[in-house]
């Protein structure tokens, strides 16, 4: 997720993203809700971490891999597989598996105020625009346009940053309850909905001074952060193949054992925030070639796959369009778009 829980050692990383999701799955932490999030870095402690990060060279993302018992070197080879065998069986392939006839009754029944729609990722001319329709003044064009979360485990889609209150080109606070969406019709996704509405929904983005950095904040976490892909940059695979990447077309999330843990072997959780759409200057929607990548994956997605976390993100995407807020701005021939259907 963009958030996962944090860890108390790096043997331990795989394990707290398990725990993270599960607790974002059933709102464990009641003590949390509604809460805000924690502040951001503060100039002389952003100039402290960035003398210290090291910027990611490497890309594997830890929560896609599922050898988690035996990574920690607390079970036998054998056993560690079995185990991670049933982790995968019994969390992972449940909590994403369609349930075409109860999920949509739980949206409707239970989620009704929230103005959720559903849209379809093979015909999303109509919702992105609706997502991109409000945008406020200050968010810099290196962050506008709707985001795929490529390679997190979790049942979120996409997102906007656009539609955040931007209070300075380096701060915006974004309420993930709105243009951030989930897969419709399981139960991860359902659950992420409840957890949305539950506990807020309030993160903090702060661009460090380079603009090389983003940290997110949320309620008790500030050790998520995004890399901003910069020309020249390099990223391979444990294999040493290149990983695809376009400086202002991708982002790097890269999760931190802990805020001060900024090496590569500290990193609990990764993955690629690629641009899939925006609204050129005359309003018109380009979906970008990352938009492909992602039906293609859509349509490719499977529930369980013995042995690894399978890439997985449904078709079919719900989520809540962006209210006004202060400082945003709608193109006239947008406004019908933002009136929740149906």
């Amino acid at each position: 997720r963009w958030h996962a829980a944090r860890p108390h050692s790096p043997g331990g990383a795989r394990h707290a993203v398990l725990i993270g999701m599960l607790k974002a799955c059933c709102c464990i932490d009641s003590g949390a809700i509604c809460r805000k999030p924690r502040p951001v870095m503060t100039e002389q402690e952003w100039a402290a971490w960035e003398a210290k990060v090291r910027v990611p060279t490497v890309y594997d993302p830890p929560q896609k891999k599922v050898d988690s018992f035996g990574s920690c070197g607390k079970l036998p080879p054998s056993c560690a597989q079995c185990a991670t065998n049933a982790l995968n069986d019994c969390f992972f392939c449940p909590l994403r598996t369609p349930c075409p006839c109860v999920v949509p009754c739980v949206r409707c029944c239970c989620y009704s105020g929230l103005g959720l729609q559903v849209g379809s990722l093979e015909s999303p001319d109509d919702w992105f625009k609706a997502m991109l329709a409000r945008e406020h003044a200050k968010c810099p064009d290196e962050f506008k346009g709707i985001w795929w979360m490529k390679d997190n485990v979790a049942a979120e889609g996409l997102f906007t940053l656009s539609d955040g209150d931007w209070v300075s080109d380096r701060l915006c606070k974004k309420n993930v309850r709105y243009n951030w969406t989930v897969d419709a019709c399981n139960i991860w996704g359902a659950s992420l909905t409840r957890h949305f509405w539950v506990r807020g929904g309030e993160l903090h983005f702060a661009i460090s001074p380079s603009r090389k950095w983003m940290q997110i904040t949320m309620i008790a976490e500030d050790w998520h952060f995004v890399y901003i892909i910069q020309p020249g940059d390099v990223l391979r695979r444990p294999d040493g193949t290149i990983v695809e990447v376009t400086p202002g077309e991708d982002l790097l999330r890269v999760s931190y054992t802990s805020r001060d843990s900024n090496d590569e072997g500290s990193i609990a959780y990764q993955y690629i925030a690629r641009r899939v759409a925006f609204l050129d200057a005359g309003g018109s929607l380009v979906k970008t070639r990352g938009y492909e990548e992602l039906l293609q994956a859509a349509r490719e997605s499977k529930t369980c796959n013995r042995g690894r976390v399978p890439n997985h993100i449904e078709i079919e995407q719900a989520f809540t369009l962006a209210p006004e807020m202060q400082g945003s701005s709608v193109a006239p021939e947008m406004q019908s778009m933002l009136s929740p259907t149906a």
